[in-house]
């Protein structure tokens, strides 16, 4: 079994994986930037601009291996699961979808939390945990299960979602206590108000050059 950071080096070969965060919260856009540091990483701020970036992507483009969609709608997900299988376009044609929520009463239907669901999207509970996107990345390239299995479990607790007074809460973002959290509450902690300017600049993309 790898630890996080190697399983991270793995997947930089043979190339970063190219991740497009969809997401309106700059505290969230920027903690995702910062967790997946080094990868081919860019940003929108909203379910149109997504689109419109996957409408846009030419067949010269690196093929965009995964997007992380923080959205409370599962029909929303649905849609951009959809969206990819009817373009048709050889870069988009490997790409996975992570959905991000939080997780109340009747949000997603009895889908799993963590593993394929419908349209083949993973479904992930809010806080996001660099661990948990990192098993799923690996996932995704089709890293030996071995590899990345029990990842999490040597980074989080036995419980798939700390208790609340386990989380600490950023802006609008929960982070769980352990794991990440003391490389991410320097970074963050200074971020309660953050605006756009100050997120990192492979955050700032907009939708016209988020696909370049």
């Amino acid at each position: 079994m790898l630890t996080i950071q190697q399983v991270r080096a793995r997947l930089m070969e043979p190339r970063p994986p190219r991740v497009l965060i969809s997401s309106p919260s700059d505290a969230a856009r920027s903690l995702l930037c910062f967790m997946l540091d080094g990868f081919d990483v860019s940003a929108v701020y909203s379910v149109e601009e997504l689109e419109q970036s996957l409408r846009s992507a030419k067949p010269s483009d690196t093929p965009l291996d995964c997007i992380i969609l923080d959205h409370q709608a599962e029909a929303t997900a649905d849609g951009i699961a959809r969206l990819l299988e009817s373009l048709h376009s050889p870069v988009l044609k490997d790409t996975k979808l992570i959905h991000l929520y939080t997780p109340v009463t009747d949000t997603i239907s009895s889908n799993p939390v963590f593993g394929n669901s419908t349209s083949g999207i993973i479904r992930m509970t809010k806080p996001p945990r660099k661990a948990r996107i990192l098993q799923a990345l690996a996932k995704l390239r089709k890293l030996p299960p071995e590899t990345y299995a029990d990842l999490r479990s040597t980074a989080t607790s036995t419980v798939e979602e700390p208790s609340e007074s386990q989380r600490t809460l950023f802006g609008n973002v929960l982070i769980a206590e352990g794991e990440c959290a003391s490389d991410c509450r320097s970074e963050l902690s200074s971020r309660t108000a953050v605006q756009t300017t100050q997120l990192p600049k492979n955050c700032l993309s907009s939708s016209y050059n988020a696909m370049t």
